[in-house]
């Protein structure tokens, strides 16, 4: 168990998936979330979550392409709880698409919310943390395109493999303020976003298996257990990596 009580986190993309697994992943370990995702009536619904596991939590409304809304999140959060120890990355998208077929506005749009939020988001709580002398930022990158290449996937691999420069990047950018940066890179998870892939792309979960040593797909919980641990202070001495969690996916 990693201890988080009486910190404060904050997740984006937070309202189902992977992002959610990891807010309530966080708070099971005694962390106070700011679930923020686009709607927020599906956050305010994982924060009904959070309070039955003894912790607390508030829904944050906000667009991760949006600095504004971005600010204020960041605003609302220590208005809440008065602190902000953990940013936790999570929000993004997905579609296939043929480099020869994609439009300069599907490249923009991708690249945009995958990977200038982090940018956006990291700098909003950075002067929080930096005061603090204190801070963990976790970003979920992906296998695709630091790894491994996947089929009409240009766009998305661009932006997590963008992920993976700026967070070695920063974490030599911040160490100094005590503040450590992390990527998680999974493999094919039980998302609906994976549902989406595999079904443009023509492929079975079966196809994925067989290709994965473990013979299973990550469910959302298996990268939210890797999350909570490069949160605590058992993580303190990791930063600038890329933690993998595909299964094996990689090493063949």
């Amino acid at each position: 168990m990693f201890e988080l009580k009486n910190r404060v986190a904050v997740v984006t993309g937070a309202r189902r998936g992977i992002g959610r697994a990891i807010a309530l992943a966080l708070a099971r370990q005694g962390a106070r979330v700011a679930v923020t995702d686009i709607d927020e009536k599906d956050c305010q619904s994982v924060v009904k979550e959070i309070k039955k596991l003894g912790s607390d939590g508030i829904a944050c409304k906000v667009d991760v392409t949006n600095k504004k809304e971005i600010e204020k999140m960041v605003k609302e959060t220590i208005n809440k709880f008065g602190r902000i120890d953990i940013l936790v990355n999570n929000a993004g998208v997905c579609w296939t698409k043929e480099i020869t077929e994609m439009k300069e506005e599907d490249w923009d749009k991708l690249l945009t919310i995958n990977l200038k939020s982090v940018f956006l988001c990291s700098k909003a709580v950075l002067p929080t943390m930096i005061k603090q002398k204190s801070g963990k930022i976790i970003n979920i990158s992906s296998i695709a395109g630091p790894s491994v290449a996947w089929p009409r996937l240009c766009h998305y691999s661009a932006s997590k493999a963008g992920i993976v420069g700026f967070t070695k990047n920063l974490a030599f950018d911040v160490g100094q303020y005590g503040i450590n940066v992390n990527a998680v890179a999974p493999g094919a998870v039980e998302t609906d976003m994976m549902d989406q892939v595999l079904k443009e792309l023509g492929m079975t979960r079966e196809q994925v298996i067989q290709l994965t040593p473990l013979r299973r797909i990550n469910e959302p919980e298996d990268i939210a257990g890797v999350v909570a641990f490069l949160s605590s202070d058992e993580a303190r001495s990791i930063t600038g990596q890329v933690i993998v969690a595909d299964g094996g996916y990689t090493i063949q």
